[in-house]
Order: C-alpha cells, then structure tokens, then sequence
C-alpha cells in the first residue's frame, strides 16, 4: 500500500470497544488507521475496510514490549509515523478485594498499566521520528473515572487506571519539550463488550455505586472522546454526570467521600433486607 500525505493514527485496543467507536472515526476524517489488539483484529478489519481502505490490522500482546517494537515497525513501513497514537487496550475484573486472586490483579496490572508504558515506549521513537518530519504527534491513553476515583468492587482494575493517569501526567511534563503532545480520557461506565461481560458476574453494589458516575452508550461516549482528543485538554472526561463527579471530589473530597460512605451504607443495606 502506498504512502501517501494523509494523517496517520494508531489505535491499540483497536477491534472493540472504544477503540473500534473511535477508529471508525478517523477513518471518516480520512485517517490511514493501525489498529491493534490481541484478539479479533480480522473481523475488525472486514468491518472497517467498509468505511476507507486506508486500514490494516496488527496482531500484539501489550504485555510484550517485542511484539510492539516488531509492529510498529511494520506499521510505519506501511502508512508512515503516527500524527496520533490511541492507547485503548485494557481489562477489567470486577471482583472485592477478598475474592480476587494475586493472578487477576497482577494482569489487569500487566495490560492496563504496564502495557501503556510498553506502548508508549515502543512508539516513542516513531513520535520523535514524526517530529523530525514536521508533525505534531500526540499521546493518548484511555483511562477511566476509575482512574479519578475509587470504585467498590475495583481493586485492581482502580489501582492499574490511577497509575495510567499518573503515567500520562508525567509523560505529559517530559514530552512537552520534546513536541509530543499526551492526554488521558477518564469516561465513566461505557457500555461495551468488556461492560456486558462484567454485568453478568459484578457486585450489584458496584453496579448501584457506578451509576454516580453515570453510564453513556458507546457512540456518544466517543463523540465526547474523539472532540477532546483533539481539544488542548489534557484530561478528558465524557459525560456531565462524570465530570461533576471528578470535581467535587477533586475540590471538596472530605465531602465527597462522606457522601459515598452514606451511599454505599443505604446500597449495602437495601440489598441485606
């Protein structure tokens, strides 16, 4: 496939999910996409070759800084350096603390946080390449509100996304020097296939508690995603209900927490009656 002048973007997490929502519109704005992930990137691929033919796929395990090296690679041989690299790749278990094993919460650790340091540091050399071309790249790794706030029911998964947020906020300061822009987007509940999946087996009290946040159907979830993605914001965050939610217990969080504790005393107790 030839090279040719249009902007360029990497999407990991790219067959499902926000990054799927969000490929889908790059490629609208004539966006060449990557998209990678470690599963189902074929019907991905079918799906998204409807929309332009400037989309190919990679096959990668975030947890294996090599295979993002050999990929990317093979990415820029094929569509140039990235104008905008999309870190979406992640996993959630919803389980208490007590119920979850060493196992699940080191690999939501593994793929939620140390992959987006393997991301990042396998493109780094490429966003720098694309700086010595003229370009302006940027960074942006999905997050969560869970990233923001605490979250019964999500030990591991709230501990992986507060350290993708800190993550980024470095970055964001070393890259600044360097011409490389970086974001984080924090959406509350989107519903998406790694939702459905929990919802058949999470807490009703994590369910109950969730709603604080609010929950957003996918595609105006990515509406919100894709313009704050190109804002100069560096934290985004979809939804009204979530970015009230992020405020207060930013501004005020004594009273915050004092109304989450009395939030989850009723929940706790409307579900023992």
């Amino acid at each position: 496939m030839k090279k040719n002048m249009s902007k360029t973007a990497w999407v990991t997490g790219g067959s499902s999910g926000i990054g799927l929502e969000l490929t889908k519109r790059l490629l609208k704005d004539q966006y060449q996409v990557c998209i990678f992930a470690h599963t189902g990137i074929q019907q991905a691929v079918k799906e998204l070759i409807k929309i332009s033919s400037t989309i190919t796929g990679f096959e990668v395990d975030v947890q294996n800084e090599n295979t993002m090296d050999e990929k990317f690679a093979e990415a820029v041989a094929q569509f140039g350096t990235p104008d905008l690299l999309i870190n979406s790749a992640g996993i959630s278990i919803a389980k208490n603390f007590d119920d979850m094993t060493s196992q699940e919460f080191e690999r939501q650790i593994q793929i939620n946080l140390v992959g987006s340091r393997n991301v990042a540091h396998a493109a780094l050399p490429h966003l720098k390449q694309a700086v010595q071309q003229g370009k302006r790249p940027k960074l942006v790794f999905i997050a969560s509100a869970a990233g923001l706030v605490g979250c019964y029911g999500y030990t591991g998964y709230c501990a992986s996304k507060f350290g993708v947020v800190g993550l980024a906020e470095v970055l964001r300061m070393e890259l600044r020097s360097q011409k490389i822009d970086v974001a984080v987007v924090c959406p509350p509940e989107v519903d998406t296939p790694l939702v459905t999946e929990e919802r058949k087996n999470g807490s009703p009290v994590t369910a109950a508690l969730k709603q604080l946040g609010g929950s957003m159907p996918v595609e105006k979830a990515c509406k919100e995603i894709y313009q704050g993605i190109f804002s100069n914001d560096f934290v985004v965050i979809p939804g009204a209900q979530a970015r009230i939610l992020a405020k207060i217990s930013r501004l005020l969080p004594d009273t915050y927490r004092k109304q989450i504790d009395k939030k989850l005393d009723k929940i706790i107790q409307r579900l023992a009656s």
